[in-house]
This record gives C-alpha cells, structure tokens and sequence, in this order.
C-alpha cells in the first residue's frame, strides 16, 4: 500500500488538536540539584559491571562519590553515605546510543508505516526544512530527557539539521539542559540551505567546546556519505574534523553507493580509530577488513536497519574481523529509541541469520550471547564514542553513569538464576527505577528527577504546534 505524503502531514496536523501535554501534578514539579561531594551507597544487588576483572557480583555494592564511582564490592562499609536498597535490582552501566538523529524527537511516531524514501520526503526534505533553532532546542531536550527516562545516560546527537549557525546554538543548549552525557555531532543538512561547509563547526568548538574537556556534552562531526555525489565533501569534512581534533562518524549502509565508498577512502587513506561507520549493513568483506585493519568502529541501529534497508544485522560475521558493534536507535519518528528494542533486535537478527546458517550447513547453531550483547550497549558504545576511560562499564574511577532496575514486577518474576537475562529480555523502560548520570540523580524510583518536566513540555508543545501547522500547509498544497 502506498503511504502518501500529503496524508502522513495531515495526520501530524490534526495530532495537534488531540495531544495532551501537561498535567497538573507535572506542572508543578520543580528542578532541585543535588550537592557537590555526596556519596550513594548502592547495596545489595546484581551488580554487572561489564569489567571483565570484576565480572559480576550477586549481593554487591557499587559507591558513589560525587561524580565517580568509588569502589565496587560486596559489603562495603560506608557511614556517610545515603544507601539505596537494591536489593532484587539489577545493577547496570547506563546504556549508550551512538547515533540519534535527536532533532526529530518532536517528530515522534510521525510516520509509522512509512519506508525510507517516505522518511526521507517527509521528515528531512519537507519538516526539516521548517525547522528553527528552537525547535531544534525542543527536539534534542526533549531527546536527551528521554534516554534518561530509558536508562541511555550517553547519546551521540547525529544532528543534520544545520540549517543555520544558530541551529548549532540550540541543539547544544538542549542536550545540556536535558541532563544527558552527549556527544553533539554536527554536520552538513542533507537537504543543505545556507550552511554547504562545515566551517561553522570551528565556530561552535569555540564558542562551547574550547574550555574543559571534562564537560558532559563534547563535540564530534558527523560528515558526509562518501557516494558518488558527496564523496569529494566527504573527505573534506574528515580533513576538516581532523584538523580541529574531533571524532567522526559516517552512515555508510544507506545507498549502495555510499557502502563502496569505503574502497575509495581507503585507497585515499582516509580511514581510521576515529571513525564510526554507522549502518553497516551490506558492507564487503574487503572493505569490513578495511575498515578492522584502522580501527574503526560500528554503530548498529537494527531496528532502523531492518525497517530501512532490508539489511540485517549479522554481527558474528562482523566479530570474525574483529569489529564489536555499538548500538543506536537512528530516530524516533518511527521507530523506539530504547536500548531494550534495539539489543533485542540485533540478538533477533543475529541469532535468526546463524541458525539458517547451521541449518543448511547441518550443524549447531553458534548463538551469540546475550552478555555480548549487554557490552554492546555499553562498553562498546562508549569505545565508538571515544568514551571508553570516561563511561561503560562499573568501574571505579570511571564516571557514575549508573542505571538500577527493579525486578519486581509480575512480568519479571520468577528469576532463574540470571537477572541479566531476565532484566535485558524481558525488562522496559518503566522498570528502571534509578537512573545517574555524572553521578547526579535523574531518576528515583521510576519517576524522573531533578528535571523541569515542565519546562519540557511547554517548549514541546509550542514546537509541536508551530510545525504541525507549517505540516498543515503543505499538506493544503499537495
């Protein structure tokens, strides 16, 4: 069946009139900051740090003080700390996405059964284009607030919507308000208006990024795909991000074309450490050694993958050249932006590939396992992100990006000897109980905090009304 344009915009526009945005009790909730130094005491559950020396700790302990993790154990005696009781809860690092098109958060669940092409249509060459710096604000606040409330305490915001310097302005100011440890990862529009360079990028590592940099959002450049019509920019904006010292990131599975650009950056030399190549699905055998043999990393986001381009994750085809994939949920118009969708996905596709491998190879299907998995949402993910020393994994001296999930509900029940396993296949959003970021509480006992919630859902709402009557009109012309 045909999904029509025209349709897709009515339907985001009268949306409008039927969507609820704040309650009274939400309306009311004030932004409180916890004090500088204090310590957590997180005691008594399943603790799985996802450090292959400290493994996984039945009954342990994780301590936090003021921005780091301080030790991890079983039965640490601390005095001065406020404990929280995990007991039944599963201990975890925050996940991690390394590729969200954040921006269009405000665009969420706008084309359900749209395909690729309707994406493309729909959400960047017509609603990005009438997008301003603040709706640009609103979409990545309200992204950034959201992965909290999912547990993702990393994201790197693979913002093309730089239609204007200012846009930068509000992307930035968005993931900083929204409490979330980011990489805001800037680039050229792929519909491009005024900005067809990346020079304004030097602009925004100076105005935000020259100080510290052990701040919570850094910078990184998501540059342009290397096919055919884009391969000369390409490698202008890998030269550009070198210059000014930051990590790249690419989507190299979108076209055909753009996966054999690989082959091309490589013979230029343009490869390496610093790159993430995301959607890399449909990738040679050659250019997959390539892309090992300097280092790269991938980024995954299967349920975007297998909607998009047909292409399934097969990641014990990428673990035979020595690549781990990091994961990613791309955007939320039209797929779920949580880690738990996403790491199911890919053990779906993966295992699904492997066992009609075995079949026609009559043999045993090599399963991959699920801690593979949980590593992927986490330590791999923070590896891609050039985050690795910094987040990931439990460890002390590392930040405190913790998430704490409670199993207690009736769809968790009984537990059978794996609370990984029963919180990652069977676990939501709604069972994480605690969430920290930098060692700040975002959420306490399954609601958010320490955020505006108010704040939030006012600056949604005038974005969302402002582009679903600019949808409205284009919909009136057809």
């Amino acid at each position: 069946m045909e999904i029509k344009r025209r349709t897709l915009l009515q339907g985001l526009a009268a949306a409008a009139s039927v969507l609820p945005f704040a309650t009274a009790a939400e309306a009311a909730e004030t932004s409180a900051k916890p004090g500088k130094g204090r310590k957590v005491l997180i005691k008594g559950g399943y603790v799985a740090t996802v450090d292959k020396t400290l493994g996984e700790l039945p009954n342990g302990d994780v301590l936090i003080d003021g921005n780091s993790i301080a030790e991890v154990g079983k039965d640490l005696r601390v005095t001065d700390a406020e404990v929280i009781d995990a007991r039944g809860m599963l201990v975890l690092p925050g996940f991690i996405d390394t590729h969200r098109h954040t921006w269009s958060t405000i665009l969420r669940g706008m084309i359900p059964d749209g395909d690729f092409p309707i994406y493309m249509k729909v959400i960047d060459e017509s609603m990005g284009q009438h997008y301003r710096p603040e709706d640009v604000y609103a979409g990545d606040l309200l992204g950034g607030v959201g992965a909290i409330n999912d547990g993702i305490t990393t994201m790197l915001d693979w913002s093309h919507i730089m239609n204007t310097p200012a846009h930068a302005d509000g992307a930035v100011k968005g993931l900083r308000e929204s409490g979330v440890r980011a990489v805001f990862s800037p680039g050229i529009p792929i519909t491009p208006m005024t900005l067809n360079t990346p020079d304004y990028v030097a602009d925004i590592q100076k105005k935000y990024f020259s100080g510290s940099g052990d701040q919570l959002v850094t910078l990184g450049m998501s540059v342009r795909s290397a096919d055919a019509k884009t391969y000369d920019g390409c490698v202008a904006d890998m030269k550009f991000a070198r210059q000014l010292g930051i990590r790249i990131t690419m989507h190299v599975g979108v076209t055909t074309a753009a996966i054999r650009g690989i082959t091309k950056l490589n013979d230029a030399n343009m490869l390496g450490p610093d790159v993430t190549y995301v959607h890399p699905t449909g990738i040679s055998d050659d250019e997959f050694k390539m892309i090992a043999s300097t280092g790269g990393t991938l980024s995954s986001a299967p349920v975007a993958e297998m909607m998009s381009q047909g292409g399934f994750p097969d990641v014990q085809h990428w673990l035979s050249f020595g690549l781990r994939p990091s994961l990613s949920s791309d955007n939320e118009t039209r797929v779920p932006s949580d880690m738990f969708t996403q790491l199911r996905a890919l053990l779906m596709s993966d295992r699904g590939q492997d066992i009609a491998r075995a079949g026609k190879e009559k043999r045993r299907s090599n399963l991959l396992p699920l801690r593979d998995v949980l590593s992927f949402a986490t330590l791999d993910g923070a590896h891609a992100l050039g985050l690795e020393a910094k987040t990931g994994s439990l460890t002390p001296g590392k930040r405190a990006d913790v998430i704490v999930m409670d199993l207690s509900d009736i769809k968790l029940i009984p537990i059978n000897g794996d609370p990984v396993a029963t919180g990652l296949l069977h676990g939501r959003a709604s069972d994480i109980s605690w969430v920290f970021v930098d060692g700040k509480v975002k959420k306490k006992n399954g609601k958010l905090a320490n955020i505006d919630l108010a704040h939030v859902r006012k600056v949604v709402q005038g974005s969302h009304e402002y582009l679903t009557k600019r949808a409205a009109q284009e919909a009136a012309k057809g």
